[in-house]
């Protein structure tokens, strides 16, 4: 998977998931470090499957927005002498640069970025723009370039070479990509890759869960767990939460069923911003992760 998609679970690399499409299985053999996976059926239940963080896909579904999303146009691996990426600062650029290093590094030809700007009071924002993802892939050159459209932008770059940038934001870099009428076949000399990323999801992250049985005795639990609050889990279900504090005062003989309270859950692909509502409430503690059943599958620590 591409190193900077960072907080992975360690020693484990997902496959990047592709479907059917030109070029995507190619593509994501590239990408990925794990052996890619093609998906057939239902792309949400595949994702949190595999616990995916990208798929190569024909097309930009507006409704899919559980992992990023990476598209290949007129795409021929065998014709590629050299990898753009086209950094617009949005919030598909580091993707889009990242995407860029991997398809290089995968098939020895260089990667660079280019940020473009129009007049010497835009320079300053392409530059900022550029260095900003520089700091974090310092071994991707860059250069800034001034053009008047788009069309200006594509003569410069040569007739080998694979343009990789994001799916359309709002500046005008971005509108002159994706204006009324634009097609990407004709911006890019030698194909293009477009990519629109996702926000990081619990599943992506999550660990084994963490838990006791309703049943248990209360005294064993505090000698056993050193967590301060602890899910309380009956056949598969989260049926209560339990803190440290709340056993503390049972008595020798005392199950934990006696002492919990009602469960708090988040479920596996919400995302990790959404998740921070509970940090206040478990701290370093895991987190119980649920499904659309209520079942417990996994634990999410967003505190060290």
């Amino acid at each position: 998977m591409l190193p900077s998609l960072t907080d992975r679970r360690p020693g484990v690399n997902p496959p990047v998931l592709w479907t059917r499409g030109r070029g995507c299985a190619e593509l994501a053999r590239l990408l990925g470090e794990a052996d890619p996976v093609r998906v057939t059926g239902d792309l949400t239940e595949a994702c949190i499957r595999y616990r995916a963080e990208l798929l190569v896909s024909r097309r930009l579904n507006p409704s899919f927005d559980l992992v990023s999303v990476v598209v290949p146009v007129d795409f021929e691996p065998g014709q590629v002498g050299r990898v753009v990426a086209a950094v617009a600062g949005g919030p598909n650029s580091l993707l889009a640069a990242q995407v860029a290093q991997r398809i290089g590094r995968s098939l020895g030809v260089e990667a660079t970025m280019v940020s473009a700007y129009r007049g010497d009071e835009d320079r300053g924002r392409a530059l900022t723009t550029v260095e900003a993802v520089f700091r974090l892939l310092p071994d991707l050159s860059y250069r800034l370039v001034e053009v008047a459209d788009i069309r200006a932008l594509t003569t410069t770059l040569t007739s080998d070479t694979l343009l990789v940038l994001g799916a359309p934001g709002g500046n005008w870099f971005q509108r002159m990509m994706f204006g009324k009428g634009a097609r990407l076949r004709q911006q890019a000399p030698n194909g293009a890759v477009l990519v629109r990323r996702a926000p990081r999801r619990v599943f992506q992250v999550m660990g084994d869960p963490v838990f006791v049985g309703p049943l248990r005795e209360a005294v064993d639990i505090l000698r056993i767990h050193p967590q301060r609050v602890l899910a309380v889990v009956d056949r598969a279900r989260l049926v209560g939460i339990v803190t440290r504090d709340a056993l503390d005062l049972a008595e020798p003989g005392a199950p934990v069923e006696m002492f919990m309270g009602p469960p708090v859950s988040v479920r596996l692909d919400e995302t990790l911003e959404e998740a921070t509502r509970l940090c206040e409430r478990f701290g370093a503690d895991p987190i119980p992760v649920t499904d659309d059943d209520g079942r417990l599958v996994g634990s999410l620590t967003l505190q060290s």
